[in-house]
């Protein structure tokens, strides 16, 4: 189902939460057809889709559904994002998936985190680059002493050395009562982070943990709870109006996340994970509840594709989505530079984004995995262009459509 609209106005029901506004210039429509694949064999993007959109709902689909997003950047005067949405948000009751449904993002949300530090640093609140310890004190102990101090640097770029707990221990039914970000930290500290994996700066390994720190600083420089800083400082300066870390007010129009039994759900999810967060059973599918990651820093966001597209445009363009900046231009370009470890050698990390080069093409993207969902977002800053996709089944692989990008774009119309 695809739509095409300039503003998100429509009224409210009784189903479904407030529209409000949407200043930006808004083209939802699908993907036009003038793109080129990095892949082997060029495919143009609204062909891609449409296959990938005819795969998704109960019978063989990949996933039950599918909502696909683009941000285009190469005319900021007629920035415009596109969205097309298929299948299923639930396959219990066929409910449809449309481009105002809202999913888990999981671990996108490390990239708000990594925004907000940022947005901290030019304040001069903190500095990534100084011992996390300076600022968190006794909250930030371990038992390594002849090791060099841990930065926020070493935490954006998952270099600390730090472990990674499962988000899976962390989920509850939505509406649960949460512990704040200072008990969690604590708790995971005492049993993921005395030990050291490696020196800080030598090598890189992903960690949930790291993110936790992260926000902990957030907190302690600014004095807002973690949520409630990305909220007020992020999310509601680009208007991204039906995001954020409660399913409530979203429950409208919210997926339900799914996994085809016999597979990783299980295997592995349903040793681990808390007994709640599992649905009613289908008889291919196993399915959640709507649940929340308690671990906010890492994994807590909740929203929809055309929200995560502002946030992909502020980052192509240099802080500001449609006027409203959340970075400034060095902040995001810090953000966009590779790092390396101790010895030079380049990371697959950036600040935040993960990072790789397709053909001479670098990109910077960010998956989320979880119960039920398996979202991905990656920008090409050459091409000034974004995508975002959202599904509900955990076992979706998004890369061939992320890895889909539009010729360069022209340079006589560039912005700056």
């Amino acid at each position: 189902m695809a739509a095409s609209y300039e503003q998100l106005d429509r009224p409210a029901t009784s189903a479904y939460f407030e529209r409000v506004t949407v200043r930006a210039r808004l083209m939802l429509t699908v993907c036009v057809a003038t793109a080129a694949c990095t892949h082997t064999t060029v495919v143009p993007p609204a062909e891609l889709r449409a296959d990938a959109l005819a795969t998704v709902g109960e019978g063989r689909g990949e996933s039950p559904g599918l909502v696909v997003a683009t941000v285009r950047m190469s005319d900021p005067d007629a920035a415009k994002i596109e969205v097309e949405a298929g299948g299923y948000a639930a396959l219990a009751d066929h409910r449809p998936t449309d481009v105002d449904t809202a999913f888990l993002w999981f671990s996108i949300t490390k990239l708000f985190t990594a925004t907000a530090i940022m947005q901290l640093h030019e304040r001069g609140q903190l500095d990534i680059d100084a011992p996390v310890k300076d600022l968190l004190g006794d909250e930030f102990v371990l038992d390594e002493p002849r090791r060099r101090p841990i930065t926020a640097r070493d935490l954006l770029s998952h270099s600390s050395g730090l472990g990674s707990p499962s988000v899976w221990a962390a989920a509850a039914p939505e509406g649960q009562e949460r512990r704040t970000v200072k008990v969690q930290l604590a708790g995971l500290l005492e049993r993921h982070g005395p030990r050291l994996r490696y020196r800080p700066g030598t090598n890189q390994r992903y960690s949930n943990l790291g993110y936790m720190v992260l926000g902990r600083m957030i907190e302690v420089a600014d004095g807002r709870d973690y949520e409630t800083y990305v909220s007020e400082e992020i999310l509601d300066v680009l208007g991204m109006d039906h995001s954020g870390f409660r399913w409530a007010p979203l429950l409208g129009n919210a997926a339900i996340g799914h996994g085809r039994k016999g597979g990783f759900w299980t295997t592995v999810a349903k040793s681990v994970a808390n007994p709640e967060v599992f649905g009613p059973s289908l008889p291919n599918w196993i399915t959640t509840v709507y649940f929340e990651v308690e671990g906010s820093p890492y994994g807590g966001l909740i929203g929809t594709a055309g929200d995560l597209a502002k946030f992909l445009g502020a980052h192509l363009h240099y802080g500001a989505w449609e006027g409203h900046r959340i970075l400034t231009a060095a902040s995001v370009q810090a953000m966009q530079t590779p790092q390396l470890d101790q010895n030079g050698r380049p990371l697959d990390y950036a600040l935040g984004w993960h990072t790789q080069v397709i053909e001479g093409q670098r990109y910077f993207n960010h998956m989320g995995k979880g119960g039920g969902y398996r979202p991905e977002v990656r920008i090409w800053p050459s091409h000034h262009y974004g995508v975002v996709i959202l599904t509900n089944r955990t076992r979706y692989d998004p890369r061939p459509l992320s890895q889909c990008v539009p010729p360069a774009p022209d340079p006589s119309r560039s912005a700056e």
